[in-house]
């Protein structure tokens, strides 16, 4: 066994006195809550500010995050707002299924209080709006078929 040295017990290439690791007691000082009070002692919690909840209630510690309040949103009223977004690929079929989730959610968000109002609306008039344009579009692209047959049987073809 080497010497022993001044420096801390276990420092590096040293070897650790017997009990230096043990209990408390062993030699290290108790743990620091705050500053020494009267005579030297250690106060508990002294200089420290209080926790920021209460003591132990009826139903255990107090802490951490809030629980979760909050009402549920309607399935139908996310369901209108996908296929109103999914039109764009699906076609007007979604838009139609938009215009019917949306209008089934609304009623139902009326009866229950479940959240999602604004994505049952969105979905109801994006749903409308992607219709519309889809009528107009054939009705160009009639008008533009019969307009290129009539100039060709015009022009002798």
């Amino acid at each position: 066994m080497p010497p022993p040295s001044d420096g801390p017990p276990g420092a590096y290439g040293q070897e650790a006195p017997p009990g230096a690791y043990g209990p408390a007691g062993a030699g290290w000082p108790p743990p620091s809550y705050g500053p020494p009070g009267p005579y030297g002692q250690q106060q508990p919690g002294a200089g420290w500010p209080p926790p920021p909840y209460g003591p132990p209630g009826p139903y255990g510690p107090a802490g951490g995050w809030p629980p979760m309040a909050g009402r549920r949103t309607n399935s139908l009223a996310i369901a209108a707002l996908c296929c109103a977004i999914g039109q764009v690929i699906a076609g007007p079929l979604a838009g139609i299924a938009s215009i019917v989730l949306g209008a089934m959610s609304l009623k139902q968000i009326q009866v229950s209080g479940e959240e999602g109002r604004g994505m049952a609306i969105t979905g109801l008039v994006l749903g409308i709006a992607g219709l519309i344009l889809f009528v107009f579009f054939v009705i160009f692209a009639i008008a533009l078929f019969h307009g290129i047959t009539t100039n060709l049987n015009n022009s002798g073809y």
